[in-house]
């Protein structure tokens, strides 16, 4: 799906591309969003603005990781967003920017980037603020995901913590593991969108006008708000998961505490069985009345013994 918004000063906006569009020449500005683009719709990444086609590829098959490639009259940006309800977690934003054009591309309606466009759609006359301001418009509600994602994450993490002390098994464990994975993931992502926009808010970086600087420092100084707020996380998760080892381990070793308890108190008694019913011809035990009942008990006595030497050690 293809949305165009071409604005030119002195005529107004049109939301077709002329026949004879020379978007590097032209007075106008120009914002191109290709939602889940078609290949057709690709292709006029090349044949309108001859773009390189490394680029045009990446956008056909999103990177993993954000990064940011420098061309003679554009850079390509690679940005990563969380769209949670999805396997992969996050979403990937291409973004072409050029000193008047921006080209986005997503593979999954963004809602805020649809926002944005509306908003310009309704008054063109924000283009003239120039597209470098349109990306710090896109970066911002982008660092908002991350945002949001964490204070859910925060809650989820103290239900978590107190179902591990409540009752720990593999469901909790399971839930621990996942987080645990996607603070690392999340890490490795910031960590390079960081490395992006601290390069926009370099002065020799050209495409970003010297009055819109600030903002993209604004935006880099949420990047490391957002880089303490995963380290965090990851902590957290961490020592949730050192929590429940910790408790398992502990539990086991009351278990075989127990079983220690009840196989040495086991062994007298077996002892005692053992030389009771051995078949000599001469004992004169067997021919006492209450002979059984005195063996019972004497097994009944050492045990209790025994427990009470365990008691008094702290053993159980």
């Amino acid at each position: 799906m293809k949305h165009v918004l071409i604005f030119y000063p002195a005529r107004g906006l049109k939301e077709e591309v002329p026949e004879d569009f020379q978007p590097r020449i032209s007075e106008a500005y120009t914002w191109l969003d290709l939602v889940q683009p078609t290949p057709a719709e690709l292709d006029l990444l090349t044949d309108l603005f001859h773009f390189h086609p490394l680029s045009v590829k990446d956008c056909r098959h999103p990177h993993y990781r954000p990064g940011i490639a420098q061309y003679d009259e554009y850079a390509f940006l690679t940005l990563r967003l969380v769209k949670p309800g999805q396997r992969s977690l996050t979403a990937t934003l291409n973004v072409f920017l050029g000193p008047r054009f921006i080209v986005t591309v997503h593979q999954e309606e963004l809602e805020f980037v649809t926002k944005l466009w509306h908003q310009y759609r309704r008054d063109p006359q924000l283009f003239q603020k120039g597209t470098d301001f349109i990306l710090y418009s896109l970066l911002e509600p982008l660092s908002d995901t991350f945002f949001a994602f964490f204070d859910r994450t925060e809650g989820k993490i103290e239900y978590l913590e107190e179902e591990v002390f409540r009752r720990p098994n593999r469901q909790i464990l399971n839930q621990v593991f996942t987080l645990r994975r996607q603070a690392i993931k999340l890490r490795k992502i910031l960590g390079a969108q960081r490395d992006i926009l601290n390069l926009l808010a370099y002065p020799e970086f050209k495409l970003v006008k010297p009055e819109n600087r600030v903002f993209f420092l604004d935006i880099y100084n949420e990047m490391l708000r957002l880089m303490d707020q995963v380290e965090t996380f990851h902590d957290l998760a961490s020592s949730t998961l050192e929590i429940y080892l910790s408790l398992t381990s502990n539990r086991l070793n009351e278990i075989m505490k127990v079983l220690t308890v009840i196989t040495t108190i086991m062994m007298p008694l077996t002892l005692i069985a053992g030389i009771y019913g051995m078949n000599f011809r001469y004992m004169p035990e067997l021919e006492w009345r209450y002979g059984y009942f005195t063996v019972l008990g004497v097994m009944a006595l050492l045990a209790a013994v025994m427990l009470f030497f365990f008691r008094r050690k702290g053993w159980f």
